[in-house]
């Protein structure tokens, strides 16, 4: 039983979380003519220098190719987004972001920033680093059952 509720708690939380989380950067999406993916598309450029391929924001933000793909296209048709091809391997494409999307990834980043200064508030640097540890081994686990 005490299982059960931890559990139901825990599915709860990150429901919670992520809903928490789009509802905040809804407003910056609204504002630019974005998409929640092109947000996220954008925030994963801005804040992960030397990650810049669309294989990248799908491996590492866990989202769908094909979301990823349409997400950069739109952004690229905007002018807000460049690629250009890897020198190695010509499949591969890396991404930059352009000037004219500044001030929406400023916009989008300011939102992120609040709502992780107002997530953590009263959350020792403790419990932050306790809290990252058990993450870890979590997503750890989770990714030994996937293969």
């Amino acid at each position: 039983r005490h299982n059960m509720r931890q559990r139901d708690k825990t599915l709860q939380g990150v429901r919670t979380l992520k809903r928490a989380y789009d509802a905040a950067l809804k407003p910056v999406a609204e504002a630019h003519g974005l998409t929640r993916n092109e947000v996220d598309v954008l925030l994963f450029l801005a804040n992960n220098p030397g990650y810049d391929t669309a294989r990248d924001i799908v491996e590492l933000r866990g989202l769908t190719k094909s979301h990823i793909c349409q997400s950069v296209d739109g952004l690229t048709r905007r002018g807000w987004l460049s690629g250009v091809q890897d020198g190695q391997d010509r499949r591969r494409v890396h991404l930059s972001l352009l000037p004219a999307a500044q001030t929406a990834v400023a916009a989008a980043q300011a939102v992120q920033r609040d709502f992780f200064v107002r997530l953590y508030r009263g959350v020792s640097q403790e419990e932050r680093e306790t809290l990252e540890r058990v993450q870890e081994k979590m997503l750890s686990n989770l990714k030994e059952a996937q293969q």
